[in-house]
């Protein structure tokens, strides 16, 4: 599961930065979550890039998953950035190395 949040050109992404360190914990250990990332493309002057703010989620299945989007937890990225597009990919396979 993956969502990615356009923020304008002079975004300032420090902010993001902050909010996942303020944040990022809070899917510690959450129901049938295996992996997160939070993915950050930034603005540069000179290229065509954008600012953008990306979380990653890889689930065990689709209980944990629904219950993160329909059970309030979503609500955090709702309230800041309104609804976004949620992509769903099943993954064949995900090995995690120590």
């Amino acid at each position: 599961m993956q969502y990615k949040i356009s923020l304008p050109d002079n975004y300032d992404m420090n902010v993001i930065r902050q909010r996942v360190a303020d944040n990022g914990h809070r899917t510690d250990g959450f129901q049938d979550l295996i992996f997160k990332a939070y993915l950050i493309s930034e603005k540069r002057d000179s290229s065509k890039s954008c600012n953008e703010y990306s979380p990653l989620y890889i689930w065990q299945n689709n209980d944990g998953m629904n219950k993160f989007i329909f059970d309030g937890y979503y609500d955090n990225i709702l309230s800041s950035f309104g609804w976004q597009k949620i992509n769903i990919g099943i993954p064949i396979t995900c090995c995690l190395g120590k």
